[in-house]
């Protein structure tokens, strides 16, 4: 069990990727975000210039996702829009592998394309790099996952958790899978189908450290309701 609500809004990506949402939609998002002290708020790359003011002075990162959600573009164009949001002042870089590539189990091609958005995204910006386990062969999520490790990303994270692709939820046994594979050193990001606080401490227990989520609110609101306290932080 997490005990602190420092401790689990710290691991926390707040998430909005809805197709279509409106500037509106994403700024009030972020002002609802903006009080929990999240990690990081993750967003696509043209809601980045409505949530920079709303976040300006708080301590929260801005993550921006690459190449969302099939991970289909030449890795050139990734560095590229990787540059550019870095130019703007995101903190943190969500990209997606190539899925075919890493299905195919072209793991030169992976740690190639990582490595390329890598050196667009210079540290201290943090490069997280979605690996897209629901739709890998069983036994290439874990040579996937040390190829993106190996291309330089400080975390791999299991899934883009998008539900119009209609795939399966991330589950335990992946963030397990991954903790057993890579080094200690890098992150694991859980996403997709992360709607509680109880699956969010199931992910934290087998090995995550960050955890992707568009219901961060209610989990920290579930959170509060578990220690006696108030949910709307009063």
């Amino acid at each position: 069990m997490i005990a602190t609500e420092a401790g689990l809004v710290g691991i926390i990506d707040q998430t909005n990727l809805e197709m279509g949402a409106s500037a509106q939609e994403i700024a009030d998002f972020c002002t609802r975000s903006v009080p929990f002290g999240f990690r990081a708020l993750c967003l696509l790359p043209d809601q980045v210039g409505v949530a920079m003011p709303i976040l300006r002075g708080t301590s929260i990162s801005l993550a921006a996702c690459v190449s969302f959600p099939l991970g289909l573009d030449r890795w050139e164009v990734k560095a590229r829009e990787a540059a550019e949001l870095c130019d703007l002042g995101v903190d943190e870089i969500d990209m997606v592998v190539h899925t075919g590539r890493a299905r195919e189990g072209d793991l030169g091609w992976v740690e190639q394309e990582v490595a390329a958005v890598r050196r667009a995204v210079a540290h201290p910006r943090l490069l997280k790099v979605i690996i897209e386990i629901p739709v890998l062969p069983a036994d290439l999520a874990g040579p996937v996952g040390l190829a993106a490790e190996a291309g330089g990303a400080d975390l791999v994270k299991t899934s883009t958790g998008y539900k119009r692709l209609g795939i399966r939820a991330t589950s335990a046994g992946d963030v397990r899978l991954l903790r057993s594979r890579l080094s200690p050193k890098t992150g694991i990001k859980a996403a997709g189908g992360i709607r509680s606080l109880g699956q969010l401490e199931e992910m934290v227990e087998v090995g995550a450290t960050r955890v992707g989520a568009s219901r961060g609110i209610e989990i920290v609101q579930e959170w509060r309701l578990r220690r006696g306290a108030d949910p709307r932080g009063l």
